[in-house]
């Protein structure tokens, strides 16, 4: 025997009052379904890897459509410049999304990361050795990284102090 609170005619009820809410809860649900998959952080590291992957190659193919130098990079350390760090880095993040937990401190890294390569594309555009167009893609990319990683460091930091 079904009560009142289990009822179709209840139901109904509740239904035929929010019909609108309802439907702009489901809408607004679908963008956070999407941002909280791309906050977990082996999904962070597995989309880091990725684009330190895409470095690594900009820097093997550096004169193709990715990195155009025009002419050889010169100077005393100008092979230093393209040295392949972004493998380092595609290694690490790797490494630290088999076991996001454990790894935790890798975040702490991409946060860095980010937030460096922020400040010399604005350095670097500012001191004319690249046009807008060269940093419009490294700027988005990383603030669209700094977006899914800085929510995702501090929350974890107050879970853990509620729970000591």
């Amino acid at each position: 025997m079904k009560t009142a609170w289990g009822s179709l005619a209840y139901k109904e009820a509740i239904m035929a009052d929010r019909p609108d809410d309802i439907e702009q809860e489901a809408i607004a649900v679908r963008p956070n379904i999407l941002l909280k998959t791309l906050r977990q952080p082996r999904v962070m590291l597995i989309l880091l890897a990725a684009w330190a992957g895409i470095g690594a190659l900009t820097e093997i193919l550096s004169d193709s459509f990715l990195l155009d130098l025009k002419s050889e990079a010169d100077g005393a350390l100008a092979g230093r410049a393209l040295a392949g760090e972004a493998i380092a880095l595609l290694a690490l993040y790797l490494l630290a999304a088999r076991n996001p937990e454990r790894y935790r401190f890798v975040l702490w890294v991409a946060l860095v990361e980010q937030v460096a390569a922020l400040a010399l594309n604005f350095y670097h555009w500012g001191a004319g050795d690249f046009g807008f167009e060269s940093i419009i893609l490294p700027i988005g990319v990383a603030i669209g990284f700094l977006v899914l990683l800085i929510p995702n460091l501090f929350q974890r930091a107050e879970t853990t102090e509620i729970l000591r």
